[in-house]
């Protein structure tokens, strides 16, 4: 049985007081006239989603998967076990929505400084190394001088991956793959195979043809589930398991969001905030900032942006992600939102409850001057911070809307995400686009593949070397 709170408790809420006129002041507010006037609009794209017929609508799986993954949680957590006891180093690797999600979990929801602890007081659960997602020579070759070069002797030095990849195409991680797995054949011989778990397609792809030829163990990657909105997943969940995270709570979370059903659809956070941010786009705030408090929220801020980027960002129009994590961010891009073009809308992410929550203790006799704040609570003080930045920006006509998880756990960070996932769907469905496809990202794609020779790709060469006869203009600084 999943401890998660009482019905009756709320749990993750949506507060847009911030956006209203009479905070945020009559030329940047919304007013219930403006929620009203898109209302029909909001409740034909929620029918949309209810029916799964909106654009893209054959790539809504990711809208079951709190369910299904649910059945396969003793299984997926069975597999974590093995691999966790196998090595204390687990490499994974991925791209994008193949790692993004994974490595907010475990930066959320596990120890902050996780990577530093032995592996007694993780548990014995492995550090998790998240590779594959760049071509980056210094960071891959880090990595490999990490893995072992001969069969080690004891657990803290042997290592297990993870390799996620649909397709089994994209350049960065099969690359990477290549790499980690050569060395991982060198130093295990037979039995690194029983080392590495492939999350990829069910049935193509050049990754599962690599699964069957190896027999690998293996996971699925859905053929209707996009790898942004993949982290309820055994994209996200194993990583996740392997790192002790409790993949059920997050999934229960997720599945309370699946089920929730109000009577007026508009009192739904994740429809609210989808007409919420439209309407701050049209009215000129093109900018959408996640403001998170605390640095154990950045990398949701990294997942949301690439939701929001590769989903929103297309045919000319969609807001334009940015995510700060305060109170460090609040000495540079705070100034900018104070004081910069008005041209934002910022949605806080916080956490009510703390835990734990260190309290600044008395130290006479006050040579530092913090008397003032002795016995506060530095989770406290991160919440005067936010309102009196709140309040600041408010007065500058800089509107908010503030995102609360009551306690940062796994069912809110499930009932989160997966309200994020909801919202973005519509958010693309009332800008009139298809929020479930990504047809920039094949086209930088396109030109490497031609100029790195790859046979299919020859055309797109062709074009860079026409591109390339163009004179350049460049100016230098003085070598060394």
């Amino acid at each position: 049985m999943v401890d998660h709170p009482e019905k009756s408790a709320p749990g993750v809420t949506l507060d847009w007081t911030g956006l209203r006129p009479e905070v945020a002041g009559t030329e940047q507010g919304l007013d219930d006239n403006a929620i009203s006037a898109m209302r029909h609009e909001a409740l034909r794209v929620w029918a949309d989603l209810q029916a799964r017929q909106g654009r893209g609508a054959d790539f809504l799986g990711f809208l079951d998967l709190p369910g299904t993954m649910l059945a396969e949680v003793s299984r997926l957590q069975a597999t974590a076990d093995r691999l966790a006891a196998l090595g204390d180093r687990h490499i994974v690797l991925g791209i994008g929505g193949s790692y993004l999600g994974a490595a907010a979990l475990v930066q959320a929801l596990g120890h902050p400084w996780r990577q530093e602890l032995d592996r007694e007081a993780r548990s014995g659960r492995p550090r998790l190394l998240f590779e594959g997602n760049n071509l980056d020579p210094r960071s891959l070759d880090g990595l490999l001088a990490l893995m072992p070069t001969t069969r080690p002797g004891n657990v803290a030095e042997d290592v297990t991956v993870n390799v996620i990849s649909k397709s089994g195409t994209t350049l960065e991680t099969a690359v990477a793959y290549r790499m980690v797995r050569e060395r991982m054949r060198a130093v295990y011989g037979d039995e690194a195979a029983s080392r590495i778990v492939a999350t990829t397609d069910p049935a193509s792809g050049l990754l599962r043809a690599q699964v069957e030829a190896e027999g690998l163990e293996s996971w699925v990657i859905p053929p209707d589930v996009g790898g942004r909105y993949s982290v309820f997943s055994a994209v996200g969940l194993l990583p996740a398991a392997i790192a002790g995270i409790d993949v059920r709570a997050l999934l229960e979370g997720a599945r309370s969001v699946a089920l929730y059903s109000p009577v007026d659809p508009m009192d739904h956070p994740a429809l609210l905030h989808a007409v919420l941010q439209v309407l701050s786009r049209r009215a000129g705030r093109h900018l959408s900032v996640l403001s998170c408090w605390g640095r154990a929220l950045e990398g949701i801020g990294g997942w949301v942006d690439q939701l929001v980027s590769e989903s929103l960002g297309k045919e000319g129009g969609g807001r334009v992600p940015l995510t700060m994590v305060n109170t460090r961010d609040l000495h540079a891009r705070g100034q900018q939102i104070q004081e910069g073009a008005p041209n934002a809308v910022v949605s806080h992410l916080r956490v009510a409850h703390w835990a734990p929550d260190p309290v600044v203790p008395v130290a006479p006799p006050d040579r530092d001057a913090l008397d003032y704040v002795a016995g506060r609570s530095l989770g406290e003080m991160l919440d005067m911070a936010r309102r009196g930045t709140s309040q600041a920006w408010h007065a500058a006509g800089r509107p908010s809307m503030t995102w609360t998880l009551p306690t940062l756990d796994a069912f809110h960070l499930g009932q989160f995400l997966y309200t994020c996932e909801l919202s973005t769907v519509l958010e693309g469905w009332l800008e009139g686009i298809n929020p479930l496809d990504q047809p920039g990202v094949e086209a930088y794609k396109n030109y490497m593949f031609g100029l790195l020779g790859r046979p299919d790709k020859a055309e797109w060469a062709a074009r860079i070397e026409a591109a390339s006869s163009i004179p350049s203009r460049l100016v230098a600084l003085p070598g060394a």
